[in-house]
């Protein structure tokens, strides 16, 4: 009888022990990568063609951001837009189909959240003169460039790194 018991008690706290490990959110994070690091320098090079896509890779790099910082390493982004991603850049939304209307202003919206974060988002030259457009034709804190790939090997020489976004 008494061994039961035993048996009986251990079982119960083995158990409910194995019910609270299951029950705790597990915590993920980044230390094997971040180890060591202090700071961490990005340049994301985006040429979708669904705002869609590009809204939510925006929306990405925001909790990128977030990520870095929260585990203790200082951030340094850039996001570079090239092809036909920088029509979705435009305050007239000239060529946006109606479909896409919403998906572009909320992209449009999130680059004003990264320019808060001291994100800085580019919009490629070559691409904006393919389509007629001039730097006027972006919105606030989108800055026109010469050339997205220029931009993109030139903050690469500068040690960051590529993230391209297809």
């Amino acid at each position: 009888m008494i061994q039961r018991s035993i048996v009986l008690l251990f079982s119960l706290v083995f158990l409910g022990s194995i019910h609270a490990v299951a029950a705790s959110p597990v915590r993920l994070n980044d230390a094997a990568a971040l180890r060591g690091l202090k700071e961490a320098k990005a340049v994301f090079l985006i040429d979708v063609d669904k705002p869609n896509r590009v809204a939510h890779v925006f929306k990405t790099i925001e909790l990128t951001d977030k990520g870095f910082r929260a585990q203790g390493v200082t951030p340094r982004i850039v996001v570079v837009v090239i092809g036909p991603s920088v029509a979705f850049l435009t305050k007239d939304r000239r060529g946006i189909d109606y479909m896409d209307e919403r998906a572009v202003s909320e992209l449009q919206g999130e680059v004003g959240k990264l320019a808060k974060m001291h994100i800085r988002t580019e919009a490629c030259g070559v691409a904006m003169k393919g389509m007629d457009l001039k730097p006027k034709d972006m919105i606030d804190n989108v800055h026109p460039v010469g050339n997205g790939f220029i931009e993109a090997i030139g903050y690469q020489a500068q040690g960051y790194q590529l993230v391209p976004v297809y």
